[in-house]
């Protein structure tokens, strides 16, 4: 199932099931009112605590991400959160901050990943992070892997965004029109299955406006074949940019013959 059609299911599951949990609540203090409303508020304290909070830290991690300050980061340390959604692991991390300006912090965040990439959410990975400098308790996580290059900390470009050294901008433009080419012919002739991306990283290039033009490393999932990793750069909507961040599955096509060349089905 596409990930806007699990995204539809969990909605209509959740009102759902809101719809049955103030029936029964209603019910049940119309039966016994002392005992229904202790009842009620206690159900109501549970699933409060329960999905108000990932929902407000869900929706955090997606303003850092489109306004927060960039930065290095650097996971200390992971814990399981005994938390699942749609089987896929919360996980808790302590990712030490080091700003291109001022001094290092400690963060604590958690986050849904993929089971594919437990691997990669490990103490001493490095990443690259989004944080509030007026509130440094939550970071974002914008790709792991990566780092900001103490070369181009003055103007805060990335390390990892230097894919075309040396280039001219009529050069690069004529670059991007070649891989937007092979996008769109990937995108007529292959075939089309799952993924979840590893990595995403800006190339300091917008493309029609203010389209970030990124490079994305990924676990690709194809029918009946084992998982393999490939990669493609393609330009997102600066208003899509957290759909397409590290941990979440997409859809992509492959050419299949040569399964190394993908791109994202919807950018």
């Amino acid at each position: 199932m596409r990930p806007e059609g699990q995204k539809i299911l969990y909605y209509i599951g959740v009102i759902v099931g809101t719809l049955g949990a103030l029936i029964g609540m209603t019910v049940a203090i119309a039966a016994a009112p002392i005992p229904g409303s202790i009842l009620s508020l206690f159900f109501i304290l549970v699933f409060g605590l329960t999905f108000g909070r990932s929902f407000l830290r869900n929706r955090q991690a997606k303003k850092l991400l489109k306004t927060g300050t960039r930065a290095n980061g650097r996971i200390i340390e992971v814990y399981d959160t005994g938390v699942t959604l749609n089987n896929q692991p919360q996980i808790g991390m302590k990712i030490e901050v080091t700003p291109l300006s001022g001094p290092p912090f400690t963060s604590e965040i958690k986050a849904i990943i993929s089971r594919l990439q437990t691997s990669y959410y490990q103490p001493g990975a490095n990443c690259i992070v989004r944080f509030d400098p007026n509130d440094k308790k939550t970071v974002a996580i914008e790709s792991i892997g990566g780092s900001i290059s103490e070369q181009d900390s003055t103007t805060g470009a990335f390390q990892v965004s230097s894919y075309f050294p040396g280039k001219t901008q009529e050069q690069i433009e004529e670059i991007l029109r070649g891989i937007s080419k092979e996008e769109n012919r990937i995108r007529s002739t292959g075939t089309e299955c799952k993924a979840v991306i590893k990595a995403s990283d800006w190339t300091n290039i917008y493309v029609n406006g203010k389209n970030e033009f990124r490079f994305f490393e990924l676990v690709v999932m194809p029918d009946n074949m084992p998982a393999y990793d490939a990669s493609c750069f393609n330009a997102i909507q600066d208003t899509s940019l957290s759909k397409f961040a590290p941990g979440k599955q997409v859809w992509i096509k492959y050419d299949p013959a040569d399964k190394t060349k993908v791109t994202l089905s919807h950018s």
